[in-house]
């Protein structure tokens, strides 16, 4: 895994610089800590303690989650290879040979891999030699080649003929070169294919029906202790919100939850006005995986609420916003097996969904309730009645998980979730396992950046365009190829993979190989107002209705915007949907300010062109053009 810490008993772990062994753990969230050197003090720290230590934090390569397709692939194929090596604690040299001898690879070659992968202790460590030389990764697929992969796939291998994956993929090349496009590799149509559900594979190439609700179990036998395995969905809340200021109805929020299935414990949440999306599911996850001491007391909550750390598995379903390619990518640099739903296999998702249901019928009590359906409801105004904000709603949420959902007696377990979880913690009760503190991620930063929605994009001259937005910092300055050695060699790339939150798109985050760390590109013009993506896409829709006979250019955005948000004032008196924009814009800024404050937050913050001509030149042969 990358950039995690392990609380295995005798292992070596830092604090306040000095080397210490893991020796115990008297709670949850603290670890028993013995100096390996005289005068052999043992102390007593918070594991939130032990993550923010630099010297826990090893340095990184490149992640999963920022490297081309055929890197990862290559990646996830050597950890295939070695994996049954990396969990052997008593490894012996014949067991190398035996692995070696069944993939066909050299003695040295398999040494080499878990040598690498020991030290930097993640899947990216494997991938290809390039990667460690810092050379720059080609760019990720084109929308256009997914299109065409997506097609030759849908005609030619779902498909009663079966025909062979070397004419698909000569099929696939076929189409790219007469469209002018970079074809992807055999491996990428391979990993595409494998990824689809077999009951579609059966129906399209066999012509065969299977009943997959056929021998569900209505447990998990694989389900030992926490966080073996987490489920997570999404739900509309069943509540009216208001505004904060104007206290009009908004309509109701969304809620993005994920449970422990062995405890039923509420893993992590989310709530938000915007519609899910992955985005939802990573702040999900974030909100998950950390210790949550800190989040608790922000909202003075009485209680604890204990578990965190790295899941073994995910349960999901199969929508668009759970097969994200970026969702993906970060469950394998975490050693995260992904599990999607089965078509027509709604016990699948059984536990997430039962829980969601119990805390719907809690919102039922709550003013504004729509309740389940227009029968319960009945004459009730929930509109009129309506009187929480989303920053109380997720208040109230919060105390409800750790002060009554938590230590509630739950039918199928005979015990409460906090019990429950405990008797797993500390190796105790019928299902008996081994005493375990979770895996904690030690670079908090690069957790939410992987969690974060990426975009790959050319760095031009001026900088980084996304969205008719520009971005530029002088950091960029080495990405950008000058003209005259374009023209000499045209393969050359200068493709980044850029992250932006959607909370705020006035900065982006690119990850910088040098210092294998992520840098911070603002607005190229930085005296324009932040936006979120809401307000940006109704900023270009705005602007598409304005301009005619030319392409959209930044300018063209922002002077939306203005107008937009010149009469925002008046319409949310008038119009819920623009209340409802605003609600979410001031919730986004809260829980943007809550991560920051929750994570070890650093922003690079880069020295700006401030030179706003555009008839200067460099000798550079290239100019930069800030947008003004």
């Amino acid at each position: 895994m990358s950039n995690v810490i392990n609380f295995e008993i005798n292992s070596k772990i830092f604090y306040k610089d000095l080397e210490y062994l893991v020796k115990g753990y008297p709670s949850f969230d603290e670890v028993l800590i013995k100096r390996n050197l005289t005068p052999f003090n043992e102390k007593i720290v918070k594991v939130k303690e032990l993550i923010t230590e630099p010297k826990n934090i090893k340095e990184n390569i490149k992640t999963l989650v920022d490297l081309e397709q055929k890197d990862i692939d290559k990646a996830s194929e050597r950890y295939e290879i070695i994996k049954t090596l990396v969990d052997k604690k008593d490894r012996t040299a014949e067991d190398v040979l035996k692995v070696a001898k069944k993939h066909k690879k050299g003695i040295a070659t398999v040494y080499r891999w878990l040598k690498t992968y020991e030290q930097y202790g993640n899947k990216s460590s494997l991938a290809s030699k390039r990667e460690f030389c810092g050379a720059k990764g080609k760019s990720r697929l084109k929308e256009s080649v997914d299109t065409i992969i997506n097609s030759v796939i849908d005609e030619y291998y779902l498909n009663k003929q079966k025909y062979p994956l070397q004419m698909i993929y000569d099929e696939i090349v076929y189409k790219c070169k007469n469209l002018e496009l970079k074809a992807p590799t055999k491996n990428t149509v391979r990993s595409r294919i494998n990824n689809l559900h077999p009951k579609i594979i059966a129906k399209n190439r066999k012509g065969i029906k299977i009943n997959e609700t056929r021998g569900m179990p209505s447990n998990f036998p694989e389900v030992k202790m926490p966080l073996d395995i987490i489920q997570i969905d999404h739900t509309k809340v069943d509540v009216i919100l208001v505004d904060d200021e104007t206290r009009q109805p908004i309509g109701r929020p969304f809620i993005t939850v994920a449970i422990d299935v062995f405890s039923r414990m509420i893993f992590g949440f989310y709530i938000s006005l915007e519609a899910p999306s992955y985005f939802s599911v990573g702040q999900c996850l974030l909100n998950a995986i950390l210790p949550k001491d800190d989040y608790i007391k922000k909202y003075g909550i009485k209680g604890e609420w204990v578990v965190y750390g790295l899941p073994k598995k995910v349960h999901m379903d199969n929508g668009k916003d759970f097969r994200s390619i970026s969702l993906q990518n970060f469950c394998k640099e975490y050693r995260i097996e992904d599990i999607y739903r089965p078509v027509a296999r709604p016990a699948f998702g059984g536990a997430v969904e039962r829980v969601i249901g119990t805390c719907m019928k809690k919102v039922h009590q709550l003013p504004g309730s729509t309740f389940s359906n227009i029968f319960e409801r009945g004459s009730y105004d929930s509109n009129g009645n309506a009187i929480m904000t989303i920053d109380e709603l997720e208040k109230w949420y919060l105390d409800f998980l750790i002060n009554v959902y938590h230590k509630t007696e739950h039918t199928s377990l005979g015990m409460t979730p906090e019990e429950k979880f405990y008797q797993g913690l500390y190796g105790v009760g019928e299902d008996k396992s081994i005493p375990f503190l979770p895996v904690v991620p030690a670079d908090t930063l690069k957790l939410r950046m992987a969690l974060l929605p990426a975009i790959n994009r050319t760095v031009q001259k001026n900088g980084i365009t996304i969205d008719y937005i520009t971005y530029f910092s002088e950091r960029l300055r080495k990405y950008i190829i000058p003209s005259q050695y374009k023209k000499l060699k045209p393969d050359l790339e200068n493709s980044v993979i850029c992250r932006r939150d959607p909370r705020d798109i006035s900065k982006i985050y690119v990850y910088d190989e040098d210092i294998k760390d992520y840098i911070t590109i603002p607005y190229a013009d930085i005296r324009k107002p932040k936006m979120n993506l809401s307000e940006l896409r109704s900023a270009i829709a705005e602007a598409r209705a304005k301009i005619k006979g030319r392409e959209l250019e930044s300018h063209d955005i922002f002077e939306a915007h203005e107008r937009l948000h010149s009469y925002v004032a008046q319409a949310k008196q008038e119009k819920k949907s623009v209340r409802r924009k605003d609600s979410s814009k001031k919730h986004q800024e809260k829980t943007l300010q809550n991560d920051k404050e929750r994570i070890d937050y650093r922003e690079n913050q880069p020295s700006y062109l401030t030179n706003t001509s555009k008839d200067e030149e460099d000798d550079s042969d290239y100019e930069i053009y800030p947008i003004g």
